[in-house]
C-alpha cells in the first residue's frame, strides 16, 4: 500500500498558528528556512516486480523513482531536499571520493538530494531508476548523480543523464544489488557540469602573394615585366610603390631611360579570383629597387628588382 507525507501541510498549519498568535499578541515562531524543507513518499517493496514511488517535489524540482524487485517486503521511503540529509556533508569536489574524475577547478553543487530509507534490511535486485523534472535546463550542461558512501561523496556515480525537455533521467539497472538497512540509507545528489566552450582557433589573416618575387632587367635593353599579386577572397584594389637605389657610377652619357625602374600604374583592382597585375618598367640606370604591394588590410608583399644582371643577385619576400 502506498503512503505519502509532505512537510507542506505542516508548514501551512504552522503559518496559520503563527498568524493567530500574532493577532492575539502572543509570541511568534520564526518561519522555517525554505532550503531545509523536504518532501517524502513511501512504497512497499515487492519480491516479484518493480514498484514506483509516488512523485515528490521541492522548490520547483520533482522526482520520480522506480525500485526493482527486492529480497523482502519492507517499506521504503524516498525523501527529496535541497540540503544534505542528516549525517551527510554537502556535495563538493573536495569531498568527492573519486574527485580525480573531475577537473580540479570544478565545484560540484547539488541541485537536489535524495535519500532512500527502509523499515528493515532489504536488498534490491538492481539499481533504482530515477528522474528529475527541473524548473529549467541550461543548454550544454550534463547531469550526474553522486552517491554518499562511507562518509564521502563518489562523483560521478551515474550519468550523464538522458535529457528530454526539462526532465533528466537515470535508467534503472538490473546488474548488481543494492542493500538498505535501517541505519544505512541510500543518499544521492543530483548535480550538473558545464562543458567549457573551446576557444576557436584564430583564422589566419590572408596576405598578398606575388609572382614572380624578383625581376631582372638589362640596363642596355630596357623592357617591361609583369608581377601578378593575389590573395584569397580579396576584391579590393591593391596599391603599389617603388623605391630605387642607383649603382654608382652612373653611366656617362646618361641613357635615354634615365631611371632604374618605375611603375606605370600604382593601383590595380583584382579579378573575381583575387588576382591583379602590375607592370614594372626597367630603365637604363643600373641599380636595385623594391616594389611594395599593399592590400586593403595593410598587409604587404615585396618584389625585388635588379637592373644590370651582370653584377646583382635578387630575391623576393612577403611580410605582414
Amino acid at each position: 500500500m502506498l503512503s505519502r507525507s509532505s512537510s507542506g501541510t505542516t508548514l501551512a498549519i504552522g503559518l496559520v498558528l503563527t498568524a493567530l498568535l500574532a493577532a492575539c499578541g502572543g509570541t511568534t515562531t520564526p518561519p522555517r528556512n525554505e532550503a531545509g524543507i523536504s518532501d517524502t513518499a513511501s512504497v512497499g517493496t515487492s519480491t516479484t516486480t518493480s514498484v514506483t514511488v509516488p512523485t515528490i517535489g521541492i522548490s520547483g524540482i520533482t522526482s520520480s523513482a522506480t525500485l526493482p524487485a527486492a529480497s523482502s517486503a519492507v517499506t521504503i521511503t524516498e525523501t527529496i531536499s535541497t540540503t544534505p540529509p542528516d549525517g551527510a556533508s554537502a556535495l563538493s569536489a573536495a569531498r568527492a571520493a573519486q574527485a580525480q574524475r573531475q577537473a580540479a577547478a570544478v565545484s560540484l553543487t547539488a541541485i537536489a538530494y535524495i535519500e532512500f530509507s527502509a523499515s528493515g534490511t532489504v536488498t534490491l535486485n538492481g539499481e533504482p531508476g530515477i528522474s528529475f523534472t527541473l524548473p529549467s535546463i541550461t543548454p550544454g550542461d550534463s547531469y550526474y548523480l553522486a552517491a554518499y558512501v562511507d562518509g564521502a561523496w563518489d562523483a560521478p556515480a551515474a550519468g550523464p543523464a538522458t535529457v528530454s525537455g526539462t526532465t533528466v533521467s537515470f535508467a534503472a539497472s538490473t546488474s548488481g544489488t543494492v542493500t538498505i538497512t535501517t541505519s544505512t540509507p541510500i543518499i544521492i545528489a543530483l548535480y550538473a557540469t558545464t562543458t567549457p566552450t573551446p576557444t576557436p582557433t584564430p583564422t589566419p589573416v590572408p596576405t598578398p602573394v606575388v609572382s614572380p618575387a624578383a625581376l631582372l632587367f638589362d640596363a642596355d635593353a630596357p623592357s617591361t615585366q609583369n608581377v601578378v599579386v593575389s590573395e584569397t577572397g580579396d576584391t579590393a584594389a591593391y596599391t603599389a610603390a617603388i623605391v630605387c637605389i642607383e649603382t654608382t657610377p652612373v653611366p656617362n652619357p646618361a641613357p635615354a631611360q634615365n631611371y632604374v625602374a618605375q611603375l606605370p600604374q600604382t593601383s590595380a583592382t583584382p579579378n573575381p579570383s583575387g588576382a591583379a597585375t602590375f607592370g614594372v618598367q626597367g630603365g637604363g640606370d643600373p641599380g636595385t629597387c623594391t616594389v611594395t604591394i599593399t592590400d586593403s588590410r595593410s598587409a604587404t608583399a615585396t618584389v625585388s628588382v635588379a637592373v644590370d644582371a651582370a653584377s646583382l643577385t635578387v630575391s623576393g619576400k612577403s611580410r605582414h
